[in-house]
């Protein structure tokens, strides 16, 4: 593709210029993505058109879910290549639009120690997501609820509806104290095999059953030890009525935006 506007993927190492270049890897719309090299770094790119990049109709395209899933798609994957090929990336969200590589370059100088720090912190490690799930089918048979539901069943119809709504009050305090429990010990369980954890903010909406989702960032050296220490943890939790689901490896985008912290050594 000639011409166009300049779509940024990531920032890696210079050195794996060559082998981003010969991966020939297919980018959003179709374009090849190339290394733009400064220095110590490089920013993965490729071409897109203006007609469809150019601020006014991507702004417009970013409210189209039927053109934005695939394309959405298209950058993860291409991220999760360049992980792969280079062992640490910086990835950028989707839409970060140059109009030429100089441009890029410049970007690039101008943020060059700070992009090679990064990939140091995160060099060897990936992101994981970590969701905790409660079964909206399991019901909870407590001494306080099972007393409540005794008196319901033996009492007048005025007296019943005020003691049904104690117990769904009741029901919902318990609750609300087995989900902090159970995120508790999810929190404790990766804080052993990982080197930083960040617990994402969830829609607040009772009738969901996310209880919590966790972005984590693990040492590749580690992901067996991880995928066990979930894998235990669920199946604790599920007696329960709670699931601990794992995802991933992904590139570090949650940690790749963060302040930057010391990220622990082996």
């Amino acid at each position: 593709m000639t011409g166009g506007l300049r779509y940024l993927y990531a920032v890696a190492d210079a050195q794996a210029a060559p082998r981003i270049q010969s991966s020939k890897i297919s980018g959003i719309e179709g374009g090849t993505v190339e290394p733009v090299v400064h220095g110590k770094v490089l920013a993965a790119m490729s071409t897109v058109p203006a007609s469809d990049y150019e601020e006014a109709a991507l702004n417009e395209h970013l409210q189209d879910l039927d053109w934005l899933t695939p394309r959405a798609a298209t950058h993860q994957a291409v991220n999760a290549k360049l992980l792969e090929l280079t062992g640490s990336i910086v990835p950028l969200s989707f839409g970060a639009i140059y109009r030429d590589r100089e441009g890029i370059t410049a970007m690039l100088a101008a943020r060059a120690e700070e992009f090679a720090e990064r990939l140091r912190e995160l060099r060897g490690r990936a992101e994981w997501i970590v969701a905790v799930e409660r079964d909206p089918d399991a019901g909870r048979d407590s001494e306080a609820l099972h007393g409540l539901e005794v008196e319901i069943a033996k009492a007048p119809p005025g007296r019943a509806f005020l003691l049904t709504k104690r117990r769904d009050e009741v029901a919902r305090e318990e609750r609300r104290a087995w989900d902090a429990l159970v995120v508790e010990r999810t929190a404790a369980a990766l804080g052993q095999v990982s080197d930083r954890i960040y617990r994402e903010e969830l829609i607040d909406d009772s009738a969901l059953s996310a209880v919590a989702r966790f972005s984590v960032l693990a040492e590749r050296s580690r992901d067996g030890e991880l995928a066990r220490a979930i894998g235990d943890l669920s199946a604790a939790e599920a007696a329960r009525g709670y699931h601990v689901r794992l995802s991933g490896p992904w590139p570090a985008y949650r940690f790749g935006g963060l302040p930057r912290e010391p990220v622990a050594s082996s």
